[in-house]
């Protein structure tokens, strides 16, 4: 098949786990607490609003690291297949490295926006499949009526398609995601740490 076809399926399995598995464990970190009456137990303890954040993240963390490490093996058969590919394939690990921090801190964010972990987890799938499916609209509907620059903008935003772009999947090869995209990722990232620091230090002051 080649690495573009085999590159898509891998990519379209990794970003489906890390849409599937990361708000299930991380929407739950603060409105978890709060929905069971353990979050009171945190403020009585003399830890900070970051230390509390930092534990949190990394008990998701390690699991997301496993499950990246786990489709490594995948990548590089690709990187056998054609030797000439390797670069682009580590570009895409570093789009799916990406893709997962910047998922885990949307999760953990709107976790601490929610009393109940119900809600929190409903809006962090809406949030994240909006981001990786309800942007390919635009893909799908280029030239009528979308222009292809307005496409290749709202692409930008979305990790499944700078991904894809990297991999040279049928259909995405001519767009131009990459480095665009990692920006985008990684300042949401770092607002997504700050909003969620800054929220959990106001849920551990005293009422």
């Amino acid at each position: 098949w080649g690495v573009e076809s085999l590159g898509t399926i891998m990519v379209l399995l990794s970003i489906g786990l890390i849409i599937l598995v990361t708000p299930s464990l991380a929407s739950g970190l603060i409105s978890g607490e709060r929905e069971t009456g353990g979050w009171q137990l945190l403020q009585m303890t003399p830890l900070t609003a970051f230390t509390i954040v930092r534990g949190k993240l990394m008990s998701v963390m390690w699991t997301l690291v496993l499950l990246l490490f786990a489709t490594l093996p995948a990548y590089g058969l690709l990187s056998e297949i054609d030797v000439s590919d390797k670069l682009r394939i580590q570009d895409t690990l570093i789009s799916m490295v990406l893709t997962a921090l910047f998922a885990l801190l949307l999760s953990g964010t709107v976790s601490s926006l929610f009393k109940r972990t119900a809600a929190a987890t409903t809006t962090a799938y809406m949030l994240l499949i909006s981001l990786c499916a309800g942007t390919m609209l635009f893909w799908l509907l280029e030239e009528s009526p979308f222009s292809r620059s307005t496409v290749e903008m709202v692409l930008l935003f979305n990790p499944l398609a700078a991904a894809l772009t990297l991999i040279k999947a049928p259909g995405f090869a001519e767009y131009t995601l990459i480095p665009g995209n990692w920006y985008i990722l990684g300042i949401g990232s770092v607002i997504l740490l700050v909003v969620l620091v800054v929220r959990t230090w106001r849920l551990t002051r005293p009422l």
